[in-house]
């Protein structure tokens, strides 16, 4: 009309118009948006990892290795032997698997090394703490947990039953020989590594020698040259009977 105003806003300038907007057309801005999530809503719980398929920490550090016998090298092996079962026991619950009832030699098979942290020895005592190294492979397998990528498990029992390999078919006597502690270690390590060994029982032992009696899956006679393969020297003892007794060391000491 002549004369009077138009009562039409004006859209303010600069900042002000996005105030506008929002004021003078909700609508438009409530399709141009997402819908508010509501506050009643929860995120999605995690979907909880499987512990078995978790990184693990294959070396164990700390392990306490304690054992007591009738001499300080029997007792260093008993506890290291202790130590390294304490460690895949350890390994295992880390896991949250159950440990698998193996005996020291296929424990030992699962081991790369070991790391004296500290030690204190006596003459019939051991008392240390040790650093086991796991083999990754081995252990997983004797653990039964699954490997990097989604690969199945192998179950501890069978794991250690492909281990194991063939049962014992001969019984021999060995007398071992070594000038160390380093060379007993490196010297059982080699044995209960090589093929035709199936078990390893210590019947005595000394600062320089000790009694075996090993179980083969062959005859002496046919694993020597399997023997020396793993860096040993298998060699029947001299006496009125040859063959009933032999000599073990590290290859090239006898």
């Amino acid at each position: 009309m002549p004369g009077q105003r138009s009562c039409k806003p004006r859209r303010p300038a600069g900042w002000l118009a996005a105030l506008w907007l929002a004021l003078a057309a909700p609508a438009a801005l409530g399709q141009a948006l997402p819908p508010p999530v509501p506050a009643t809503a929860a995120a999605p719980a995690p979907v909880p990892a499987d512990p078995a398929a978790a990184t693990l920490s294959f070396a164990q550090h700390g392990i306490p290795a304690e054992a007591s016998a009738e001499n300080g090298v029997l007792a260093k092996e008993r506890a290291l032997a202790a130590g390294r079962r304490l460690a895949l026991q350890k390994l295992a619950t880390e896991a949250g698997l159950t440990a698998p009832n193996l005996s020291d030699s296929q424990i030992d098979d699962l081991v790369d090394s070991i790391v004296i942290e500290q030690e204190r020895t006596s003459p019939t005592r051991y008392s240390g703490r040790i650093t086991v190294n796991f083999n990754a492979g081995r252990a997983r397998r004797a653990l039964g947990a699954p490997a990097p990528g989604g690969l199945p498990p192998v179950a501890g029992a069978a794991a250690a039953a492909a281990n194991a390999g063939d049962p014992a078919s001969t019984w021999v006597d060995v007398v071992a020989t070594y000038n160390s502690m380093g060379e007993w270690l490196d010297l059982m390590r080699r044995l209960r590594g090589a093929g035709p060994v199936a078990s390893v029982d210590i019947r005595a032992i000394a600062t320089d020698a000790a009694r075996l009696r090993l179980g083969l899956r062959a005859p002496a006679e046919a694993v020597q040259g399997d023997f020396a393969g793993s860096g040993l020297s298998l060699q029947p003892a001299a006496g009125p009977r040859p063959g009933e007794a032999w000599r073990l060391g590290l290859a090239g000491t006898f």
